[in-house]
């Protein structure tokens, strides 16, 4: 690699972004008391490398700067409000050739840029209500590569605040971006079509998050957005945490209601999830505003874990949490704390009150209190502003870059809080700093505006390094955000696709589920005692959950030794429960399509359920069956494309779809607008039941021999007519 970026690859943009929001007064615990300027052997101080501008009297706002890494020659890219674009080298701030005229085409840009190393890519406009979004990429030579949506002209404010975060996904580059348009998008960054639409409750102006979480090798996207009522009754203003899989499918998800069912007040989710491992397991945190967007709330930091589980919610900071969290290793300890800044109204002014928490339990560690109040002014902590980290002063702990005061970027000491220097910047910034290792120190380069206009700065320190487990290896990196390489277990989820190899375990509550070396699968309780065992004996062997959730287990020579035998498709997990038992569970969509919900497909112990219909995002795969409540009435996806629907006591045929398919892999869908189909993955739909966008949510395989698709607002939509009795 280029000498230049020897010890780290920066700061990549990630983060949501939105137009400021009100400041509420302080709240909470007692502010602690002022805490004095950090003395040092050798005084870290920044100074000004070079400054460019972008454009004269015309802004840098919530629009994050991006670093291209160019094959170790690197530049740096900056956007201002109307659209247009300048790169200038890292190291000596020279404007890149061919970039002097590159633009959105006067499209207004306040989202986060992001690159893949050697292409900027930038989300600039939303399509309609649910339509797909305008998204541009452009070359390292400030060329455009394609427009998404070039029939989308939005000239003027503009809504779009998602970046896109990147991933290679089976070899190619995937971005994954929210927008205004209530949908969550997945576009091949190749061609700039769109992959897959993930139709959301509201707003989405967090910027996804990718990370493993459950160590298969292939990325999830995880992403908070709003909810707004609608007049549905029981539907009200809160928050949706969602985890999807690459190709769109939804893990989990979890709602924070306004009338506190889930913590005491919590609600607008605008700010992008952070993801760490913590004692062994993903932890996902992000900011909670408050149950009205503009209004007061907790102000919480929230953590969850990768199966949309609540961990912790923080006590209520002084502010709202609208800016990104970030986890970063303040004491060199090794274990890393969720930062979050909140501003502070102090009459006309604002100033920025920093928190750590504890990962494990949401509590406060450490709390700037209003030590940094003197660095107030007429500024906004933004969703684009996020706390950016490296060890500045040489301490093996991770110091915090804090946006303040125009002409004050404060530097502050992880382990105490204190002032360790500011740097001297000549902008207003409402976005995140990138940071960057230098042969002497660190580099720090902002994107902001003054009364001349918007402009590129860039400073170098005379001592320090990135360090360790910092901002860099949290967050640097949006093609695997947050969790880096394997996840660690045991842990108590398997995701469809995931294999337990001989030796491995999950573990909850002192119960195990372990894929023992001699080939035999246990599941004990604690304290020992065995559950359920499956009998096989052939040492090496592996278990399997496959994509629909059947349960296999493999000798080393590929012979299938057990199965469960049942699936379904949608999202599948195996769970491990307290009691040493443990389960396969399909996700689908709830009523009002904001929660997923989940059916219980297998057991370990005990009767196995009886699973008589499909619901939102739900696939009933070739091969398998549904059955009726009493099990007098088995529907089945035949292996021929042929939807048969039996009488079991004497095998007679009592409906068919009548639709034929040589692949053998036609199957049954219940898709998110309620449209119930047979059709073929990638390939022709055979038969249309008509359900689509009339509200139904629910197949069922009724005792007397029928199927109906219904809806809870209304009468039944289909109904399939028997042909014996």
């Amino acid at each position: 690699m280029h000498q230049r970026l020897a010890a780290a690859v920066l700061l990549i943009a990630g983060f949501a972004v939105v137009a400021p929001h009100g400041i509420v007064d302080e709240a909470g615990a007692d502010a602690p008391a002022e805490v004095p300027p950090m003395a040092s052997a050798v005084q870290p101080r920044f100074t000004q490398s070079w400054s460019q501008q972008i454009t004269a009297g015309q802004a840098v706002s919530t629009s994050s700067p991006v670093l291209v890494d160019n094959g170790g020659d690197p530049f740096v890219v900056a956007a201002e409000v109307t659209g247009r674009l300048r790169a200038f080298d890292l190291d000596n701030g020279a404007p890149r050739s061919g970039w002097s005229s590159a633009s959105t085409g006067f499209e207004p840009t306040r989202a986060p840029l992001s690159s893949d190393g050697s292409n900027v890519y930038v989300p600039v406009a939303q399509d309609g209500h649910t339509r797909y979004p305008r998204y541009l990429k452009f070359d390292a030579a400030g060329r455009r590569v394609w427009d998404s949506n070039p029939t989308t002209n939005l000239q003027g404010a503009g809504f779009m605040l998602s970046g896109m975060t990147l991933a290679r996904v089976g070899g190619q580059w995937q971005g994954f971006a929210g927008s205004s348009s209530m949908q969550v998008h997945s576009v091949n960054a190749a061609t700039g079509a769109q992959n897959w639409g993930f139709f959301n409750a509201d707003s989405t102006m967090a910027t996804p998050a990718v990370a493993d979480l459950y160590g298969i090798g292939t990325p999830q996207v995880v992403f908070s957005s709003d909810t707004s009522a609608s007049g549905v009754p029981g539907d009200r203003n809160g928050g949706i945490l969602r985890v999807l899989t690459a190709d769109g499918k939804q893990v989990c998800s979890a709602t924070q209601f306004a009338n506190g069912d889930t913590y005491r007040v919590s609600g607008y989710n605008n700010s992008t999830p952070a993801i760490a491992q913590v004692d062994g397991r993903p932890v996902i945190a992000f900011g909670s505003t408050g149950p009205v967007q503009f209004g007061g709330g907790a102000n919480q930091v929230l953590g969850y874990d990768a199966a949309c589980r609540p961990l912790w919610a923080s006590p209520a900071l002084a502010g709202h949490v609208d800016t990104a969290v970030s986890f970063a290793d303040l004491t060199g300890g090794g274990r890393p704390s969720v930062l979050a800044v909140v501003g502070v109204a102090d009459g006309g002014t604002t100033y920025p009150r920093v928190y750590a928490l504890d990962p494990s339990t949401g509590a406060i560690q450490r709390d700037s209190g209003t030590s940094l109040r003197s660095y107030g002014a007429l500024i906004a902590f933004t969703t684009g502003t996020s706390i950016t980290t490296a060890d500045v002063d040489g301490d093996g702990g991770q110091d915090l870059f804090v946006p303040a005061r125009q002409g004050g970027l404060v530097v502050l000491d992880g382990s105490t809080f204190g002032v360790i220097t500011t740097i001297p910047t000549d902008v207003v910034l409402q976005n995140t700093p990138i940071v960057t290792a230098t042969p002497t120190g660190v580099r720090v380069t902002v994107a902001g505006y003054n009364g001349l206009g918007s402009r590129v700065s860039s400073y170098v320190s005379n001592t320090g390094s990135l360090g360790q487990r910092g901002w860099h290896h949290f967050g640097s990196n949006p093609q695997l955000t947050g969790v880096l390489g394997s996840v660690s277990g045991p842990q108590r989820d398997l995701l469809e696709g995931q294999t337990l190899a001989g030796g491995g375990s999950l573990a909850h509550a002192g119960a195990t589920l372990v894929m023992q070396t001699d080939g035999n699968l246990v599941a004990r309780a604690p304290g020992g005692a065995v559950r359920w065992a499956s009998g096989t004996n052939v040492p090496g062997s592996r278990m399997v959950l496959g994509v629909d959730g059947d349960i296999e287990i493999w000798s080393p020579g590929n012979v299938r030794l057990w199965r469960s035998g049942v699936g379904l498709g949608g999202v599948e997990r195996l769970v491990l429960d307290a009691d040493g038992s443990f389960r396969v569970v399909s996700g689908y969509w709830g009523p009002g399509r904001q929660l997923s919900q989940y059916t219980t497909i297998w057991v370990s112990n005990g009767a196995q359920p009886i699973v008589d219909g499909l619901w939102y995002g739900q696939v009933l795969p070739a091969g398998r069956a549904l059955f009726s409540a009493d099990r007098s009435h088995e529907l089945l996806m035949q292996t021929d494309g042929n939807l048969v629907l039996y009488r079991r006591r004497d095998s007679r045929v009592v409906w068919t779809s009548g639709t034929l398919h040589p692949s053998g892999r036609a199957e049954l869908a219940m898709g998110q607008f309620g449209e119930l189909v047979v059709r073929v993955p990638g390939g022709p739909m055979l038969r249309d039941f008509g359900t689509g966008f009339k509200g139904a949510d629910r197949l069922t395989v009724r005792n007397d021999g029928r199927l109906t698709v219904t809806s809870p607002y209304g009468p039944t939509l289909w109904e399939s007519a028997p042909r014996v009795k």
